[in-house]
């Protein structure tokens, strides 16, 4: 089955409709455990899914998109939401990215005042790889600092610090530059909680002014404009997907 619906469904509909019995026969199959959604199995009839987006499996057997397979690459710009819609009427990555918009999915998230480099996909599998804390996938940013990081509060940061409840992993940090009012430093991360940067410097004492992402693995954002996209090279593709096989 060929599918080119953006609208939200629900999977036991969906599945019937591509040809899986009625919605009682695909409502067992779900409940059997014999469905994958973006790669993880699902049990919920009810779950609602875009057909168009998320990758369904059916005893490992994708059931296609009309679509081709999309990877994009956005320079995130600051007050914009990772999410598909906001009651309050706020701007979303989604709005700029036209058409696609409803075809793709980001791979992780950016907070709302945060900038840089967020991908797109409506390759479920590799989106879900590529979030899962087992990939490991390093990250890069740099963030503007309320004051001056002491050589201690530097260290507690590489070794990792108390978020809430969590000890964050080993961390790359160093010193980009540094004024009388605040100082540049650069992260480099193989993990992605909630504000972690955020959360990791306050636990030292400090307050983030400013952050930007720079890199996801590989791929850097380089002179692409604040809130411009493009699709990926196909070497910048293969690199991704290197990411998850290793």
């Amino acid at each position: 089955m060929k599918i080119t619906e953006t609208k939200p469904t629900r999977l036991a509909d969906f599945l019937a409709r591509a040809g899986y019995g009625g919605k009682r026969e695909a409502a067992r199959l779900i409940a059997a455990g014999r469905v994958k959604v973006n790669g993880e199995i699902v049990t919920a009839a009810a779950l609602e899914i875009v057909p168009a987006k998320d990758h369904v499996r059916v005893d490992e057997k994708l059931i296609k998109s009309l679509w081709p397979p999309l990877y994009i690459m956005m320079n995130k710009p600051e007050k914009t939401l990772c999410a598909a819609f906001d009651p309050g009427g706020r701007r979303t990555v989604y709005d700029l990215l036209g058409k696609y918009g409803k075809v793709v999915q980001s791979i992780g998230r950016l907070d709302y005042d945060t900038e840089g480099l967020l991908l797109f996909t409506n390759d479920g599998d590799l989106a879900h790889a590529l979030t899962s804390p087992d990939s490991k996938v390093t990250k890069i940013y740099r963030a503007r600092i309320k004051g001056q990081i002491t050589r201690p509060e530097l260290d507690r940061l590489r070794r990792g610090v108390d978020i809430g409840g969590y000890v964050t992993a080993s961390a790359r940090v160093h010193i980009i530059s540094s004024g009388p009012a605040n100082m540049w430093l650069e992260f480099t991360l193989t993990e992605g909680k909630y504000r972690q940067i955020k959360r990791m410097v306050e636990a030292v004492g400090h307050r983030v002014l400013k952050l930007i992402r720079d890199q996801f693995g590989p791929l850097e954002v380089g002179n692409l404009k604040l809130g411009d996209w493009r699709h990926l090279e196909e070497w910048e593709i293969r690199q991704l997907r290197k990411l998850v096989r290793e």
